[in-house]
């Protein structure tokens, strides 16, 4: 990728694979293509949007759509996404201290209207407090600067909860052994606390996966389901040492999806995780 060129985002790759898709299902050649919609397309142009280098104008997608004999469902999937494709928030200023995946998944915490998660070892980051925050990414952030920058972004992502018109839903299982690291004086205490105060609120589900419950998906490592409007749109991070991954094929989403209620499931229910979570907010001194 060329110096100053725009990474591409996660949808705009979605469209970029389906349209190489749509076109090799089609048997039909990139030149092929070309010499079919003459005055919308030359091959770096095709080439781009099917690299995803380039986003797709409406005119043109729905002119491939219609020589690729695009079904309907998916028709309206790539319509939506190629509408959201210029959305850009509050994080464009902080582009120098997030990566392209982390910018993908604030876009779409933005565009969700019900987010699923499961942590094994940490306070789910729309949960977190700033100290607890600080506290986390300084200790396991590759970089040594722009923590306070980091931190800003966590925090500013929780706006999704909040938002007067339309706040996203979310359901989140955490395991009990994130509630019990030490992270600095008081910091745990105050980090309960929030925990317990969010539980309350009618938008956001909070369960404690307690240490002796029986074995159930969420031992294959944390994870996050984001869900929209439009099913076929929902999309999976999954999280690693190394680096994060997105899923997105709507039968691998579907697995997690049924993982999370089995999670779910296996969990302490709504009240009595609250109880746990103030008596361990009380243990501490």
């Amino acid at each position: 990728m060329a110096p100053g060129e725009r990474v591409p985002t996660v949808r705009q790759r979605r469209i970029a694979a389906d349209l190489k898709r749509l076109r090799e299902k089609k048997g039909l050649s990139a030149e092929q293509v070309v010499s079919k919609l003459p005055d919308l397309l030359n091959l770096p142009k095709l080439s781009r949007y099917e690299n995803a280098r380039s986003a797709v104008k409406p005119d043109t997608l729905e002119a491939l759509l219609d020589l690729y004999g695009c079904d309907d469902g998916l028709r309206e999937v790539l319509r939506e996404i190629a509408r959201q494709k210029d959305q850009r928030g509050w994080w464009r200023g902080y582009s120098d201290t997030i990566n392209p995946l982390y910018t993908d998944l604030i876009t779409l915490e933005t565009q969700a209207v019900e987010i699923k998660t499961f942590e094994g070892f940490f306070i789910p980051g729309l949960l977190q407090t700033p100290d607890y925050a600080a506290a986390i990414i300084s200790r396991l952030s590759a970089v040594t600067t722009g923590v306070e920058a980091m931190v800003d972004v966590r925090i500013a992502r929780q706006r999704v909860l909040n938002r007067s018109e339309n706040p996203v839903k979310l359901c989140a299982v955490i395991h009990e052994s994130a509630l019990a690291i030490s992270a600095g004086e008081g910091v745990m205490r105050e980090q309960l606390s929030r925990l317990a105060k969010m539980s309350r609120l009618p938008n956001i589900q909070i369960q404690v996966m307690p240490a002796d419950a029986r074995p159930n998906p969420g031992f294959n490592g944390s994870f996050c389901l984001l869900e929209f409007p439009h099913r076929a749109l929902d999309i999976v991070l999954t999280s690693g040492m190394v680096r994060s991954s997105w899923v997105e094929d709507p039968a691998e989403v579907d697995i997690y999806r049924g993982s999370f209620h089995e999670i779910m499931a296996a969990a302490l229910n709504v009240d009595d995780s609250l109880d746990f979570i103030v008596k361990k907010r009380d243990e501490l001194t």
